[in-house]
């Protein structure tokens, strides 16, 4: 699978924000998921994750967890200040810099990535096109085998619940070092609510 990349800066236009995109950003911010977002703007789900689409889009990002990540950052900030500060190759240089890996990938147990941030690199040793462009390479790879039960077992109770899922496990790096790691992340869905993958963060668990 190839990493989705990021594409050229839009013009003005593009980036400018309708009011129901502002309120939608805002209630990210807030952490509401998309069904409680749909409730206080009084529209459907459907019409939640157009926005939602339209954002990603509009700041070429990936994942809705991607925007969330940024979005918090920046909730102290007023409405005036955000706007100013939404910067489509600003947004996706925070999300690289963080000490994080960020993805989107397979809900398979191998766990193919379509998507891992540069954060990838620090956490695991291996750049970000190791496990996305090479089929033969996966995050899965990395678990440890005494985890990789567990990994997958917890997640696929959280996707039919329909909830976040959070582990702890551990990896092993490119320089052969094994690194404890914590795992939050949630599934994405069809219209339908077919299971198409699964997007989240990955951090090192301090020693």
């Amino acid at each position: 699978m190839r990493a989705a990349a990021l594409g050229p800066a839009p013009d003005a236009a593009s980036t400018a924000l309708t009011e129901r995109e502002e309120q939608t950003l805002q209630l990210i911010a807030a952490g509401n998921s998309n069904k409680q977002i749909a409730r206080t703007l009084g529209i459907s789900d459907g019409t939640v994750k157009t926005y939602v689409r339209s954002l990603l889009r509009k700041f070429h990002l990936h994942s809705r967890l991607e925007l969330a990540t940024w979005v918090h950052r920046h909730t102290d900030k007023t409405t005036a200040t955000l706007k100013a500060d939404l910067d489509p190759a600003a947004v996706a240089g925070l999300i690289n810099d963080l000490p994080v890996l960020v993805y989107r990938g397979d809900n398979a147990r191998a766990w193919y990535m379509d998507y891992v941030s540069e954060g990838c690199l620090q956490l695991t040793g291996y750049p970000a096109e190791y496990l996305t462009r090479d089929p033969e390479h996966s995050f899965g790879s990395l678990i440890l085998a005494e985890y990789a039960d567990y990994v997958w077992y917890c997640v696929q109770c959280a996707l039919l619940k329909r909830e976040p899922f959070q582990l702890r496990y551990r990896i092993c790096c490119a320089d052969g070092r094994i690194k404890e790691v914590c795992e939050t992340g949630v599934g994405v869905y069809s219209a339908n609510g077919e299971v198409l993958g699964v997007e989240g963060a990955i951090f090192e668990v301090a020693g």
